[in-house]
């Protein structure tokens, strides 16, 4: 009856047309609802006309798949800070600033004069080295053959062993010679590997393939290693998302991921949307790299790592997104349109036509939303937002538990759930006329009930909501205006 008091209140507020005379709803209250009401117990109660202009959808089931959205940050695989690792004046800068750049390619130049200049007097320095090494061979060589030489005729005379002992000595003298001269080339060669490698990084090069950012510095500009950032490079194709997942879901993670010796930590979900700062959808799906091991004591969350495929390079480092990802799903789901959903008093009724062709209420839970494929009115199946629901738990005006919503459906007829229609367009006067027939069987009225013209229900057509409004003055082309 609190329903009934609601229609009714409805209805007398709409019930008078501009000259006075009673409106469509001033007639369906004065001739209907209000007998039954009691409210004109003179008057002679008319049947409520049937109900048309009704569309209807039966009842469906599907999987429904349960989504938590994160806030998430866009960062470059790899990152880098470009700094020069000798000192000297920028000459040249190579590269457009923020454009892509290949692994290697060269961003800058710094004057390499002096470096040469140090290239080519350690080549030379290499070359007197190894000049000096040589003599010291061959003089090494000859106090080698002096020393074989003498050994045999120290014992016959011939040789005194005062000379043989000179030129064993001669030998070692040689033999040092020799080694410190051996390396004076090795430090030779370094050098000139040092100044050959100096002159290179006079040449600075992209150490990945990635985007640099606009130059830190400009030519003419003089730079010092460790000082001096020249520009910024980030790998961003793929590109990496940051984000953390917070509240209820936490533990659910925690208790649904496993571990393997040798492995990773598992992920519960492996694939993730992401939807840009605009509210888009962005067409490529991302995936789950890593996860932290660990819930964060102070903010409870748990961090995750994911890439994303970045082609077009629409996705740019430093941009934030939100992270949406499939993380639950509800098993053979009751689904309605949610157009079907009406409300009354904080709760949510959906509108059922039974088999005696009454419409009827029926007090639901609302569960997930989720975009489905649905079969449409027209024949077709199309992507349209439906709302799980379920009977209401508790307990009826008589004490008794509530059904389910299968077993509401069986009384109203339909053994099988899916036979029932579901009034998705016209439900507001459903709603009245449910309310009309309840109140007539309380009061033990037999017959008249409102019922649902079935010759003018016709199946519910979903239209998608249309982003732009057509201009209202605009005047279509004409035939020879299109030619």
């Amino acid at each position: 009856m609190v329903l009934g008091s609601m229609a009714t209140a409805g209805l007398t507020g709409c019930s008078e047309q501009e000259d006075g005379k009673p409106g469509f709803f001033g007639r369906f209250y004065a001739d209907f609802i209000a007998p039954i009401l009691g409210e004109t117990p003179q008057a002679e109660r008319k049947g409520m006309p049937p109900l048309g202009g009704v569309s209807t959808m039966n009842l469906q089931q599907a999987n429904v798949p349960i989504y938590a959205t994160w806030f998430g940050q866009l960062r470059g695989t790899q990152q880098a800070d470009i700094k020069p690792e000798v000192a000297g004046r920028i000459v040249s800068q190579e590269y457009i600033d923020g454009s892509p750049c290949e692994k290697d390619e060269v961003l800058f130049h710094i004057d390499d004069e002096t470096y040469k200049a140090a290239y080519d007097m350690a080549a030379a320095n290499l070359e007197a080295a190894k000049a000096t090494s040589a003599q010291a061979q061959v003089a090494d060589e000859q106090a080698q053959q002096d020393v074989d030489r003498y050994a045999p005729l120290v014992g016959t005379g011939s040789v005194s062993d005062k000379t043989y002992q000179d030129a064993v000595h001669a030998k070692k003298r040689s033999a040092a010679l020799l080694a410190a001269a051996k390396a004076n080339v090795l430090q030779a060669e370094a050098a000139l590997l040092n100044a050959e490698i100096n002159l290179k990084r006079c040449t600075i090069k992209a150490p990945f393939k990635g985007y640099a950012s606009s130059a830190a510095v400009s030519v003419g500009d003089h730079v010092s290693p460790g000082v001096n950032v020249l520009t910024r490079m980030s790998a961003i194709d793929p590109i990496r998302v940051d984000f953390v997942v917070t509240g209820k879901h936490v533990l659910d993670i925690v208790t649904q991921t496993s571990f393997s010796a040798g492995q990773s930590m598992a992920a519960p979900f492996t694939e993730f949307e992401v939807y840009l700062e605009d509210g888009s959808l962005y067409k490529e799906k991302g995936v789950v790299k890593t996860m932290d091991s660990e819930v964060n004591t102070s903010t409870g969350t748990v961090s995750f790592i994911g890439e994303i495929p970045n082609s077009e390079l629409r996705l740019r480092s430093g941009a934030s997104v939100q992270v949406r990802a499939k993380v639950a799903e509800v098993k053979d789901a009751f689904v309605v349109p949610k157009n079907a959903i009406l409300s009354s008093m904080n709760h949510r009724f959906i509108y059922v036509v039974g088999k005696d062709q009454q419409p009827y209420g029926i007090d639901v839970i609302l569960g997930p939303e989720a975009m489905l494929d649905m079969p449409n009115g027209d024949g077709s199946t199309v992507k349209m937002p439906m709302q799980v629901v379920t009977a209401r738990p508790g307990s009826n005006a008589e004490g008794q538990p509530r059904a389910t919503l299968e077993e509401i459906l069986k009384d109203l007829g339909y053994d099988n759930p899916l036979d029932a229609p579901i009034i998705v367009a016209g439900g507001q006067m459903a709603q009245i006329y449910a309310t009309a027939n309840m109140g007539m069987k309380k009061a033990g009225i037999p017959a008249g009930f409102g019922i649902v013209d079935p010759k003018q229900t016709r199946p519910f057509i979903y239209t998608p909501p249309v982003t732009t409004t057509p201009s209202v003055t605009a005047k279509p082309a004409t035939h020879a205006a299109q030619k």
